[in-house]
């Protein structure tokens, strides 16, 4: 992907990967989009808002006019909803009225007042049914800003591009997703989180990529070596004092010891995915954006290489021989995954401090600092 590529064409190649996400992992999500609009309902729009619309949101639109919701959420990065047209209509008419209220020009250059613009087109809002705030493309600049209720607006992405390509990355490298927002599961559709009321945030599920995790084999040696060092010494003391001649007890202590464990493996997942702090990653085969690009030191831009030249960049013996032991235990159909998170550990370790994070992390150990 280049300078030169078209926003339009960069919207069409970022919402089709998302859409293919979400046939793949969600699929009640991928059920509530609605199908593209067509040119009349997409002139029908621009003649009713008396303005024209960017080309990179009528590429939007012609994929996927809007969605029904799903799971008490939007399907979009940050928990917003794409806007059926009609309450595209309905929100840009209506904040008009006010600013025209307000006695206001909103097409004069009093940015310190516009409550809202003619060229300030609406596409994301709370969800279908609450238009009171949302995202709105601005088309003079390109820009994607938040709107409230309160008439306070407020820069979010540089442009729609950015805005779907950095929700592409975050859905197919969740361990790297930029921003506080993370794709999650609720009864199977992508819900953002996580969520901020109890209820659904009890039911949400972390997406962690196409590898799901790699739970341990319900075997005492299994077990042990997928349990942190301060649980081991407790694990081989019950198991010393187990009478394996009863198969009850012999399978309440796997039961309790392998919910441990899993418990270790996710602490971990989610301790490198925070000392990962966010750099933004595509999968492999695929270019980032310019300005995502620019973002990552210099010695590290560049594609996710093969399984030899993440074992070589990884310079410490005990991260390698994790890196290695994970690509055992893996199948092919999971190492797009397991490449991803490894090559995000290597480019890591290109500094010191991210060194010295991933290393503490993946030997089960803290240090200070």
């Amino acid at each position: 992907m280049t300078t030169d590529t078209p926003a339009d064409v960069r919207v069409t190649q970022a919402w089709s990967r998302i859409v293919e996400w979400l046939a793949e992992y969600a699929q009640p999500s991928y059920a509530a989009l609605r199908p593209g609009a067509c040119e009349d309902e997409i002139t029908a729009v621009e003649e009713a808002l008396g303005v024209s619309v960017p080309e990179e949101l009528k590429a939007l639109w012609r994929l996927s006019a809007g969605e029904d919701g799903v799971a008490g959420s939007g399907l979009m990065l940050g928990a917003w909803a794409l806007m059926p047209l009609d309450a595209v209509i309905e929100v840009h008419r209506t904040r008009m009225r006010l600013q025209e209220e307000e006695g206001v020009d909103g097409t004069a250059d009093e940015d310190a007042l516009a409550l809202w613009k003619p060229s300030w087109i609406p596409f994301c809002s709370l969800d279908p049914d609450d238009t009171d705030y949302g995202l709105y493309v601005d088309g003079v600049t390109g820009e994607v800003a938040q709107w409230t209720r309160f008439g306070e607006c407020e820069r979010e992405y540089a442009s729609l591009p950015a805005y779907l390509e950095l929700m592409a990355v975050s859905l197919e490298a969740p361990l790297t997703a930029a921003g506080p927002e993370k794709p999650g599961m609720v009864g199977g559709a992508l819900v953002w989180g996580p969520p901020r009321d109890e209820e659904r945030e009890d039911r949400w599920t972390r997406h962690l990529g196409e590898a799901p995790p790699r739970h341990p084999a319900k075997t005492l040696g299994a077990i042990r070596k997928a349990l942190p060092g301060e649980a081991s010494e407790e694990f081989d003391e019950q198991r010393d004092a187990l009478d394996l001649a009863d198969p009850e007890a012999v399978a309440a202590f796997l039961d309790h010891w392998w919910e441990r464990a899993v418990r270790a493996q996710k602490e971990l997942e989610d301790d490198v995915a925070a000392a990962l702090g966010g750099n933004i990653m595509a999968r492999p085969g695929h270019k980032l954006a310019p300005e995502y690009e620019a973002t990552l030191p210099p010695a590290i831009r560049h594609l996710p290489p093969s399984l030899h030249d993440i074992s070589a960049a990884l310079r410490h013996e005990s991260v390698r021989a994790r890196f290695s032991q994970d690509l055992m235990d893996s199948i092919p159909p999971h190492y797009p995954a397991l490449l991803l998170r490894w090559w995000d550990i290597a480019r890591l370790m290109a500094d010191p401090r991210g060194d010295r994070a991933v290393r503490a992390v993946v030997n089960g150990r803290r240090t200070p600092g």
